[in-house]
């Protein structure tokens, strides 16, 4: 008589993970719209100096920059704020402040309260973003939850492609039209997420629903869930600082530094948005048998090699697409691990600081990855620019490889469910 083992669960094919979605499918359309909603920002800049003639280009500069300002601050606060608002409701007021902020911005003509209203208009902006990494922690089974926060960047990302061709076609029209739109996406986005029903499905009903329950238990047996938390921050901190580049410097190195048209510059805009677009789903279906350390440092690997390869395109401008593409699918892979591993580290109290912060460091990498790249680039050139990314980039891969063997600075992971076996 043969002697079955006990089989263990199939792994779930990418339409059911896709289906698994669907506690979250309310959540996913606000985040979505109001993304698409982008549409002021892209043009900021060009919009006061089309509506605000009296504005001289510093100004503009100063104005637009304190956008940055208010969203870095709103990852440092929302920790504070959702301990005293509920989390979806905080999301929804932010969404409908930012309705009632372009407006005003639209019709104010004083400078400071023009500065005023573009920082809060920043912070608004920027808190959803910690909100809906949080309710996707609380509301899926650990097992779906990287794979949620994939589809999360889809719609952050699919979004972010649309606003910008909307504003185009927009400020065409008429520049005055760009407050107008995003007021009615955001708005549109404020009500579809507050008459979503954003719960856990029939499968978080078990452990793995419990992250807080582990950090707890981390917290008792292995270590402080700040020491894991405030470690993981720091050994990440290169992938937030190389990309930012591409958003703000990657124009100006394909033009000026290469001396190249600017089509090369779209043409790297589009081999991302592309990739993520129509393979960052199904990669990280792909992905999910691998643990969350495997996975962050697979995603490390490939930002080394993409990034050190973007000095090349200086002796073949073609290379500036094959390490796009590397550097890409690093991105696909590293940034739906990372607010995974925070939530599956975190305590339930700290799930919403912890994401604030987690927020405010790719913020803060933004505001001085160009600061610290473009006056290197110009004293050192693009091989060794580049080269220099890589290098800092391996040194964060070597510290995340280091504090990932340590139960005190990472935890300790399930072993990822492994294909069913029947013996005879």
């Amino acid at each position: 008589m043969s002697v079955r083992e006990q089989p263990r669960p199939p792994k779930p094919g990418l339409r059911e993970n896709i289906a698994g979605l669907r506690p979250i499918s309310g959540l996913l359309t606000a985040v979505t719209v109001s993304r698409c909603a982008v549409v002021l920002y892209p043009f900021y800049a060009v919009y006061l100096a089309s509506e605000r003639k009296e504005l001289t280009v510093d100004l503009i500069g100063l104005i637009v920059g304190v956008f940055g300002i208010g969203a870095l601050l709103a990852g440092v606060f929302s920790g504070a704020l959702a301990a005293r608002i509920p989390e979806k409701r905080l999301a929804v007021m932010g969404l409908a402040a930012v309705t009632g902020i372009v407006l005003a911005i639209s019709v104010t003509r004083e400078l400071w309260t023009l500065v005023a209203l573009t920082a809060l208009w920043g912070f608004c902006y920027e808190l959803v973003n910690p909100i809906a990494y949080t309710l996707v922690a609380r509301v899926m089974p650990e097992a779906q939850r990287r794979f949620a926060f994939s589809a999360v960047r889809l719609a952050i990302n699919a979004g972010m492609g649309i606003g910008p061709v909307l504003a185009g076609i927009l400020f065409s029209l008429s520049p005055a039209l760009l407050p107008w739109g995003t007021a009615i996406g955001y708005l549109a986005s404020a009500f579809i997420l507050a008459r979503a029903r954003i719960a856990a499905g029939p499968a978080a009903g078990g452990e793995d629903t419990a992250p807080a329950a582990a950090a707890a238990g981390y917290d008792r047996d292995r270590g402080r869930p700040g020491v894991r938390f405030w470690s993981f921050l720091a050994a990440t901190t290169p992938i937030h600082l190389a990309y930012a580049l591409p958003s703000t410097v990657v124009s100006v190195y394909v033009i000026h530094t290469l001396d190249e048209p600017a089509g090369w510059a779209s043409a790297v805009f589009a081999v991302n948005a592309f990739l993520i677009i129509t393979c960052e789903i199904a990669l990280n279906h792909a992905m999910l048998t691998l643990s969350r350390r495997a996975t962050l440092l697979i995603g490390y690997a490939c930002a080394v090699v993409g990034f050190a390869f973007m000095g090349l395109a200086a002796a073949h401008t073609w290379l500036l697409l094959v390490a796009t593409a590397v550097w890409t699918l690093g991105e696909m892979i590293v940034y739906p691990v990372m607010p995974d591993h925070i939530s599956a580290i975190s305590p339930d109290r700290l799930q919403v600081r912890n994401m604030g912060f987690y927020t405010a460091h790719f913020n803060l990498g933004v505001v001085l990855a160009p600061l610290i790249f473009l006056p290197l680039i110009g004293v050192l050139g693009p091989v060794a620019s580049w080269s220099l990314v890589g290098g800092v980039l391996l040194t964060g891969l070597l510290a995340t490889a280091a504090i990932s063997n340590s139960p005190r600075t990472w935890g300790v992971e399930k072993t990822p469910p492994a294909p069913a076996l029947v013996g005879q």
